[in-house]
């Protein structure tokens, strides 16, 4: 049972699931990460590949960030921003914010800085290499956690004690794996469920991905 933010409690949890499921889970969020990190891949290098993924994924994200207000004023943090980081430059390219990414791969840092270098957005975005799990989440309005962040339930357990007051926090997940996100949001009892998104997959993905919006009280 999460806590809304209207005071009620919803019941968003499945029923767990087995050994074959969990293995399922496993192999499907395996693939999905070694999909986006190749698509990311791609996106360096190849102009035409970085278009087709911008206007697949754009306007995924678009509908995120309108739904929580996201404006200039917002200092932004990405846990898992990857090598073509599409958050930070939706975010500074349609509403002006302040955004720093982070990965915890050197060589995604590296492919990101370039990319940012490109779009001219060095002056609205900042790459950094670091883990989600013991990077300081203090200073953010919003933090923004990958559905490819690993190791996911460390991450959220570090940023739900450590985000400032009434900051706000998307969680990004496949559908077929919320269940861990749903039981460490509710072992945080100052953390309130605002709202939540699901995302149809791009291309040939067999799953889309939900989007938890977060307050923490």
């Amino acid at each position: 049972m999460v806590k809304s933010a209207n005071g009620s409690y919803i019941n968003l949890q499945h029923k767990k699931p087995n050994a074959i499921g969990k293995l399922l889970i496993f192999l499907t969020k395996k693939a999905s990460n070694y999909f986006w990190e190749i698509t990311d891949i791609l996106s360096n290098k190849f102009d035409k590949f970085a278009e087709i993924y911008e206007k697949s994924i754009e306007s995924q994200y678009k509908l995120e960030y309108e739904a929580i207000g996201i404006s200039q004023d917002k200092k932004v943090l990405h846990i898992g921003c990857g090598a073509y980081p599409m958050t930070e430059i939706t975010l500074a390219k349609l509403f002006g914010a302040e955004v720093t990414g982070i990965d915890k791969s050197p060589n995604a840092v590296k492919l990101a800085e370039e990319v940012i270098h490109k779009y001219k957005l060095d002056n609205k975005i900042k790459i950094e290499q670091g883990e989600g799990a013991n990077y300081s989440a203090s200073k953010f309005d919003v933090i923004i956690i990958s559905s490819c962040s690993h190791p996911k339930v460390k991450i959220l357990h570090h940023t739900f004690k450590y985000a400032k007051k009434n900051s706000i926090i998307i969680v990004r997940e496949l559908d077929i794996a919320t269940n861990a996100i749903l039981e460490c949001i509710d072992s945080h009892k100052d953390i309130i469920l605002e709202k939540r998104i699901h995302h149809t997959a791009p291309l040939f993905l067999p799953t889309g991905w939900d989007a938890f919006f977060l307050i923490k009280r």
